[in-house]
C-alpha cells in the first residue's frame, strides 16, 4: 500500500509541473507561431497591428523598415532602398515570385496599399523579388480605390476593400492596373 502512495506521489509531483510548462509555455509558444504563420497571409493579415507605422513622411527608414516587417512577406525581406528626391521606395525579397504561387501578387497588391496609405508622400513602391518584380505609384493605388481611399484606414474597411476582394479572387484587374510597364 505504501508503495501505491509514493507511486501516485511521484506522478502527481511529475504531473503538475508537466502540466504548467504545457499550459504556460508549450501552447502559448505554438499559438504565437501560428498568429505569426497568419500574418505571412495577405488574405489574414491584421492590418489593426500596422496602423501605428502611420507616418507623414517617407524618410524615416526605422519606420518603413518596421511596416515591412510587420506586413505580409516578411520572413522573405531582404533590404530596402529609399529615394528621398523621387520619394520612392525598393523593397528587396529574398525569394523566387514563383515559389509563393501566387502570394507575391497578393502581396504586392496588400502591402503597396498599405505602404501608400501609411506613408504619406511615399510616390512609387517598387517589391523585388529574385525573379520578377512589381512597381506601381501612389496615383494607381489612389485612383483604383478612388473616393473609397481615405477610408481605408478603418481596419474593417480596410478588410473588406482589399482582404475580400484577394480572399474572391479579384486581383487580375486590379494588378494590372496597380503594374507600371513590364518589370
Amino acid at each position: 500500500m505504501d508503495k501505491r502512495r509514493m507511486l501516485i506521489g511521484l506522478i502527481v509531483l511529475l504531473a503538475i509541473p508537466l502540466y504548467i510548462w504545457i499550459a504556460y509555455v508549450e501552447i502559448p509558444a505554438k499559438s504565437k507561431l501560428g498568429e505569426e504563420k497568419l500574418q505571412q497571409d495577405p488574405r489574414q493579415h491584421d492590418f489593426s497591428q500596422v496602423l501605428k507605422y502611420d507616418n507623414p513622411y517617407m524618410g524615416n527608414a526605422s519606420n518603413v523598415g518596421n511596416l515591412f516587417q510587420a506586413l505580409p512577406l516578411n520572413d522573405y525581406k531582404g533590404t530596402f532602398e529609399m529615394d528621398p528626391d523621387q520619394l520612392s521606395l525598393v523593397m528587396n525579397y529574398n525569394v523566387n515570385a514563383g515559389e509563393l504561387e501566387g502570394r507575391a501578387e497578393e502581396a504586392f497588391l496588400y502591402n503597396s496599399t498599405a505602404a501608400f496609405l501609411l506613408i504619406h508622400n511615399l510616390d512609387k513602391l517598387e517589391m523585388r523579388f529574385l525573379d520578377t518584380s512589381f512597381v506601381t505609384t501612389r496615383n494607381r493605388v489612389e485612383n483604383w480605390f478612388g473616393s473609397e481611399w481615405e477610408s481605408l484606414k478603418n481596419p474593417e474597411e480596410f478588410k473588406k476593400q482589399v482582404q475580400q476582394k484577394l480572399k474572391d479572387g479579384e486581383q487580375e484587374d486590379w494588378l494590372q492596373s496597380y503594374k507600371e510597364g513590364d518589370s
